[in-house]
């Protein structure tokens, strides 16, 4: 692709040729009837999420069964291509998942999905947001459709349409330490900047991201030291037991949620020293057991989590 054309299509250089192809030809983008509904017997389900004004709009069309199961999934968007891409992935993955089956899908397993390589992050920092504001759109159809709707949380960006509860969210899961990491991974203060502090010439506002940033990490550390999870040590110096439990920790929370999306998940077997090496067995089950990717590119996930979040000399032997 040349130069020219991925500055007009949104990309960038090293971009992920799933995610040019996803973009360019979207296998999920459309719009379902009413008629494809009644065929499939099941019911059309359809909510808007986003607006034009933030440069972000989905329009999700969701048929579903009488259990409540996503058997038909498209949707319409006003976007970026990238985003495009993100959210025909996000539809792949909702297909033949109830509704709290399809709120679980988080940023981890969306972001992994769109990868070409287990090691190579699909998006670039400044693009994380793209990813957050899809899996809102979802939480926000799937509550909609229950008859329900996602609890009131306050706009503290209006020129990205960020609110309050995605920012604490991402402080949370991505332990966000920075305005321009929350810039990065919500949208949030990178266009007119006026959310980040109040200025002299503006009205009072609620919240501002310096603000909600010290707060939250306070509530971080104070949860820490109740739970008593606060570790300062290398996993090189842990004792077998304890690079158990930092293991076991990385795949609860990195991990085990991409491989239950799928029927599947895995347990630990043994962790063993060998030499400069800490090798980590385990057991697939479920789907996963059967999956003709569980020993390429699932297994490359897992171990490349685990060397980037613990150890670059993990490997990870399945049995």
């Amino acid at each position: 692709m040349s130069k020219a054309r991925i500055k007009a299509q949104g990309f960038w250089e090293d971009a992920p040729f799933k995610i040019e192809m996803l973009a360019e030809k979207p296998k999920n983008n459309g719009r379902l009837t009413e008629k494809e509904a009644q065929e499939l017997q099941g019911t059309l389900h359809i909510h808007d999420y986003g607006s034009p004004e933030i440069g972000m709009m989905v329009r999700w069309y969701w048929v579903l069964d009488e259990a409540g199961r996503i058997i038909a999934c498209r949707y319409e968007l006003f976007g970026s291509p990238v985003l495009r891409a993100v959210t025909d992935m996000a539809a792949l993955l909702c297909r033949n998942k109830s509704l709290e089956e399809a709120e679980k899908i988080n940023y981890k397993s969306l972001e992994y999905f769109l990868r070409d390589h287990p090691s190579n992050p699909a998006l670039p920092e400044n693009r994380r947001y793209l990813i957050l504001f899809i899996l809102r759109s979802i939480a926000a159809a799937a509550a909609a459709a229950r008859g329900e709707n996602l609890p009131e949380s306050p706009v503290v960006c209006e020129c990205s349409g960020a609110d309050l509860a995605t920012i604490e969210s991402a402080i949370r899961d991505f332990d966000l330490e920075s305005i321009e990491a929350i810039e990065d991974y919500t949208g949030a203060g990178a266009f007119c900047g006026h959310c980040i502090a109040p200025r002299a010439d503006s009205a009072p506002r609620e919240h501002y991201l310096v603000d909600i940033l010290r707060r939250v990490r306070r509530e971080m550390e104070e949860e820490r030291k109740a739970s008593g999870t606060v570790v300062d040590k290398p996993f090189k110096e842990m004792n077998p037991e304890e690079k158990k439990a930092a293991i076991n920790a990385v795949i609860d929370e990195h991990i085990r949620q991409m491989l239950i999306m799928d029927g599947g998940d895995m347990e630990i077997l043994d962790v063993k020293e060998n030499g400069e090496h800490t090798d980590l067995y385990i057991r697939y089950l479920g789907a996963c057991s059967g999956c003709a990717s569980a020993s390429t590119g699932t297994l490359f996930a897992i171990e490349g989590i685990l060397k980037q979040k613990l150890d670059p000399n993990i490997r990870v032997l399945p049995l």
